[in-house]
């Protein structure tokens, strides 16, 4: 059953991830690849070399402007300086404005966690959480390639 299109007048996220990969397809299907919410860094301060922010909005049809800020563990905007904003279009009633948004070289200055926040002007759309670990990556060990 479809939603009724006043049920959109307010943006909001519908699905929010982190993943090693987004794509488009060419009849426009979203594909994501290795969602994650979670990352050990060796030591701080660490930058992540590449990721993708996505998101699936609900929101009526129109042209949008989506910024994206990410609150470290102390509150501090990580990509004030880089001003993100992406801009969305959704065509049609029904139809979901799909975000995608590649980072790379992210600073981490703290281990903890970390919000995506996305904002469509003043209002707050939707968060995605990043957890930052202390420890060796999984896989990273020190036992001989094949052995378990």
């Amino acid at each position: 059953m479809a939603l009724p299109a006043s049920a959109f007048s307010t943006p909001h996220m519908r699905i929010g991830v982190l993943c090693d990969h987004a794509m488009f397809s060419k009849d426009d299907k979203l594909s994501i690849m290795g969602i994650f919410d979670r990352i050990t860094v060796p030591g701080v301060p660490v930058q992540h070399p590449h990721f993708f922010v996505v998101a699936v909005l609900d929101m009526e049809p129109g042209t949008y402007t989506v910024r994206l800020e990410l609150l470290d563990p102390t509150g501090s905007n990580v990509l004030q300086d880089q001003g993100v904003e992406i801009p969305l279009a959704v065509a049609y009633p029904g139809q979901s404005g799909n975000l995608v948004a590649e980072l790379n070289m992210l600073p981490l200055e703290f281990v903890g966690v970390y919000h995506f926040n996305l904002h469509v002007g003043e209002a707050k759309i939707g968060t995605i959480t990043l957890n930052v670990d202390l420890g060796q990556a999984p896989g990273m060990g020190d036992q001989p390639f094949g052995q378990v």
